[in-house]
């Protein structure tokens, strides 16, 4: 089945393409969508080049889309560019939510007007598992934010490896 994968730059919607690969899909393409406000990935904040450089390296062409940050033109954004891109060749389309029901709900309904199957292979999957897995699988990463109330910015920079792990159950 030939697929798109939402791709955020981060670590869960990396596994969750990695992992949809594994399982069989093509995917042909990574799908992002860039805040027409602020000019940077709408999930993370990173800058359109740095999902470029990503695309690049796994050998998957990127399509980057400017959306709007309030909800029904988000939405309505969204269906226009995976339509563009489906074009009777996608069938599917590959996300990497974890447990936020919500957000699931709201790719089922989206997909299913879109009438494309969602895939998504990391859900229901404890966070720490995540971790694991994309930690187990090679991948590398580097933290570039988190939340202030929760962090110091020493973590900014540090490597997510077995270490980090370490001291995130501290």
């Amino acid at each position: 089945m030939n697929v798109i994968s939402s791709w955020s730059g981060g670590k869960d919607s990396c596994l969750a393409c990695y992992k949809a690969m594994k399982e069989g899909y093509q995917v042909e393409y990574l799908l992002n969508f860039i805040s027409k406000e602020y000019k940077r990935c709408c999930f993370h904040g990173l800058e359109a080049e740095l999902l470029n450089l990503q695309a690049n390296l796994i050998g998957i062409p990127i399509i980057q889309k400017e959306v709007s940050a309030d909800m029904e033109e988000y939405e309505r954004e969204f269906k226009q560019a995976v339509s563009e891109v489906k074009a009777g060749v996608i069938t599917g389309m590959v996300f990497g939510d974890v447990y936020l029901e919500e957000h699931k709900i709201w790719v089922d309904r989206v997909c299913k007007d879109l009438e494309i199957q969602p895939i998504e292979p990391l859900w229901g999957m404890p966070p720490e598992k995540v971790l694991e897995d994309f930690i187990d699988f090679k991948f590398k990463a580097v933290v570039v934010s988190c939340k202030a109330e929760l962090f110091d910015k020493e973590f900014i920079g540090r490597v997510v490896d077995k270490n980090f792990c370490i001291t995130l159950a501290l």
